[in-house]
């Protein structure tokens, strides 16, 4: 799992702070410059910075002022701007007295000052000006501001040549602790930030964009040792004989619970299941465990992840067995291949959906971006040559383009799923040949009208302002819902992605981490609390609103037997388990949820045969739980062992191995 802090990281580029002539880098997506950074020095160590990029209409634009001190430390810093959202945001930070203060969005925090780095999300000198400070530092380790510590590893001499340039650059891991995964940043052979790339967005010295592939390999090959390293650490080979005895088993495909029942699995697959009373002569087995007051029941699945490989440790420790990608880099396919292969720990990557838009300002952030119709069917016969399940078509596809994909990609045997294109309606969607929704937010959109325009954040804010004036009793709305139901529509609503930006304001505390505070590292802590959230205390009333409809909708959809299957769009395990709570919440049975992110989820998927249930002759693809979760939902958190693919997983251990603790 990614914190809040690590993935503001991510966001930024790095000044060169020796240069006093302007430097400018790019922000590039799917090859195409979509930011910009300036960076300009006025005297020695004060630098300005400007930062700016568009996400789908999204994205940061700041101005900073920073200050060093003669060591090389921050000891001022002004950002003023706007945050991801477009929202209004600012950032001070200053030494006064022995003290740290900083204040953000109005929020005051302050410590005593002991020479710590400080780490904040708007500066985008961050890299060069943290590594050059960690370099000097014992053991190249130091203590960071807000809090927590940066380790580095050696770097790695590479010397790349591309289009006729050659130049030495130096790979550097950095290690935010407690979490163990690297996070690579490039720097020139004298020390000056070059790239930070990943398979979605990089930042990059300007005139090096066609780069960026070819340092992405490079860093894919120096994490291998580490990735190979903490699978076997983390897990051990399944014995061959393994007996659970005792159990309450879920029976997922009924929603039913059987107690005091044995699961015998050999090689990997389920034997036997019986009453563990009823057999006379003792089982001999490798491994006999007794699991009396425990729950049993098949994987979870995450039906909408965007997969990293740095989240294999925090979803596995959550009992995700599985994953749905829904849109990606192509290297998603080596991830699942080396998962599959047992070379990378992680939840098998069960389904892969490719992800199409239209060349756009406000195209999609990965997968293929085409420019014709016929472009969007070459696209979907080269998904389907890889393997892919599903396409993801995205929100500037043409309307009059979808039903020919839609066409192309049933011909082949595959899905159609996605966001609903700009000006069309779910209705119209479905009715050209879309599988499934993604995301509840185009559900109440189809009640609005055919005129938005969901490439942009307009998908959001119209449904914050106006979703609570739909009457879910109308004639409107139950024919679109006969509609779904007759056309087997399904749904991945993601609800813990919508209650945060509806139902958490300036101050809350995030309500996926919130079950979880006596867990957490103490970096996360200063995550707890909104800062800059994506509404404000105008919107707060009507917002708050539109979500208690969302989760009204979620129920009707329930109730009238659309099939729903469980996914976050982001936060891994953790917000899984909220995102069934809210189910729950909106008046779902638990046991029926359960099923939902087991059972419905193997059978959307087309793998209800192999995978889903706790029957004889599948895989062995389970979660021992200390606790019922169909008496209450959020036992689901309290796993005590997890078994995948014939290897064996205790949470706890992976929890710790990521500096977090656990419910016991």
């Amino acid at each position: 799992m990614k914190t809040t802090l690590l993935t503001l990281f991510l966001s930024f580029t790095t000044v060169l702070f020796s240069r006093i002539d302007t430097t400018y880098y790019s922000v590039v997506n799917k090859g195409k410059i979509t930011g910009v950074q300036k960076v300009w020095q006025n005297k020695p160590n004060q630098f300005n910075f400007f930062y700016q990029y568009n996400d789908r209409g999204r994205g940061d634009s700041t101005n900073t002022s920073v200050h060093l001190n003669s060591d090389g430390l921050i000891t001022f810093l002004n950002t003023t701007g706007v945050d991801y959202y477009k929202n209004p945001y600012s950032e001070q930070f200053s030494i006064t007295g022995d003290s740290a203060v900083w204040v953000i969005n109005g929020e005051k925090r302050t410590k005593k000052f002991k020479n710590e780095f400080y780490a904040t999300s708007s500066i985008p000198s961050m890299f060069e000006l943290l590594i050059t400070w960690v370099e000097k530092q014992p053991n190249k380790r130091t203590a960071i501001l807000p809090d927590g510590y940066i380790h580095l590893d050696e770097a790695l001499l590479k010397t790349i040549t591309l289009n006729n340039k050659t130049i030495k650059l130096k790979l550097f891991a950095i290690y935010f602790e407690p979490t163990t995964s690297p996070f690579y940043v490039w720097m020139t052979e004298d020390m000056h930030f070059f790239a930070t790339i990943s398979s979605w967005s990089s930042n990059i010295a300007k005139g090096y964009e066609s780069w960026v592939n070819t340092l992405l390999t490079a860093q894919e090959t120096a994490s291998e040792k580490y990735y190979t390293n903490e699978l076997k650490s983390n897990s051990k080979p399944l014995p061959s004989h393994i007996l659970l005895t005792h159990c309450t088993l879920f029976q997922s495909a009924e929603a039913t619970t059987q107690k005091n029942i044995s699961v015998e699995v050999k090689q990997g697959k389920i034997i036997a299941i019986y009453p563990s009373d009823s057999k006379n002569e003792k089982i001999i087995a490798d491994t006999i465990i007794d699991c009396h007051g425990k729950f049993l029941m098949p994987g979870l699945w995450d039906m909408h992840g965007h997969y990293f490989k740095d989240e294999g440790c925090i979803y596995l420790a959550g009992g995700v067995t599985h994953i749905r990608d829904m849109g990606n880099d192509n290297i998603i396919s080596t991830f699942k291949k080396q998962i599959s292969e047992n070379k990378l720990l992680g939840p098998d990557i069960s389904s892969i959906s490719g992800f199409i838009d239209k060349e756009d300002p406000y195209q999609g952030p990965t997968g293929k971006i085409i420019n014709s119709l016929s472009e969007g069917i070459k696209a979907i016969d080269e998904y389907h040559l890889l393997g892919y399940q599903q396409i993801k078509l995205y929100s500037a596809i043409k309307p009059e383009w979808v039903k020919p994909m839609a066409a192309k990609a049933h011909s082949l045997g595959m899905k159609v799923c996605g966001h609903i294109p700009a000006y069309m309606t779910a209705e119209q969607a479905i009715n050209a040949g879309y599988d499934e929704i993604t995301h509840m937010n185009f559900i109440l959109l189809n009640f609005m009208g055919d005129t938005i325009d969901t490439r942009t954040p307009a998908r959001f804010r119209l449904v914050g302002e106006n979703g609570s004036k739909i009457d879910l009793q109308s004639q409107q709305v139950r024919n679109f819902i006969s509609l779904m139901k007759t056309k087997h529509i399904a749904l991945d609503p993601t609800l813990n992605v919508w209650q945060g930006m509806f139902d958490e304001f300036k101050g809350d505390t995030s309500g996926y981490l919130k079950p979880i505070v006596k867990w957490l590292p103490e970096s996360w802590l200063p995550n707890l609390v909104i800062k800059s959230p994506f509404g404000n205390e105008e919107n707060k009333i009507a917002y708050k609103a539109s979500f208690a409809v969302m989760m009204k909708m979620l129920k009707l959809l329930y109730d009238n037997g659309i099939l729903l299957v469980a996914g976050t769009d982001g936060g891994e395990a953790n917000a899984l388990h909220h995102e069934l709570e809210l189910y729950v919440q909106a008046g779902i049975p638990a046991n029926q949820v359960l099923k939902i992110a087991t059972y419905n989820a193997a059978l959307n998927c087309s793998l209800q045969n192999v995978y889903g249930e706790i029957k004889v002759g599948k895989e062995a693809d389970f979660i021992l739980i200390d606790g019922n979760p169909t008496i209450n939902i959020s036992d689901v958190r309290k796993i005590e062992l997890v078994i995948k693919n014939n290897r064996m997983y205790q949470p706890k251990q992976l929890l710790f191995s990521q500096g977090w603790k656990y419910y016991y």
